[in-house]
């Protein structure tokens, strides 16, 4: 029975630092996919910016004559 009540006092005092490590492996891993999902890893990002350069040379660029006729355009872009 004395072996036993020493058990105890063990699992009492191992207890809470256990629970505390489990809480902050569950924190721990919920904050990784956050970050994951709001920064996605430098790869997706370069990934990304290829395609999008790759589509924008796609496209017919626009040619301005000057500065007011670019101007023009602009204004006109924000009507």
């Amino acid at each position: 029975m004395d072996n036993t009540l020493s058990e105890e006092k063990l699992v009492e005092q191992i207890f809470p630092e256990i629970e505390e490590r489990i809480q902050y492996k569950v924190v721990r891993s919920i904050i990784d996919a956050l970050e994951e999902q709001f920064y996605p890893p430098e790869e997706m990002i370069r990934e990304e910016f290829v395609k999008r350069i790759k589509e924008a040379e796609k496209e017919a660029g626009k040619v301005f004559k000057d500065r007011e006729e670019l101007k023009a355009y602009l204004e006109g872009l924000v009507d």
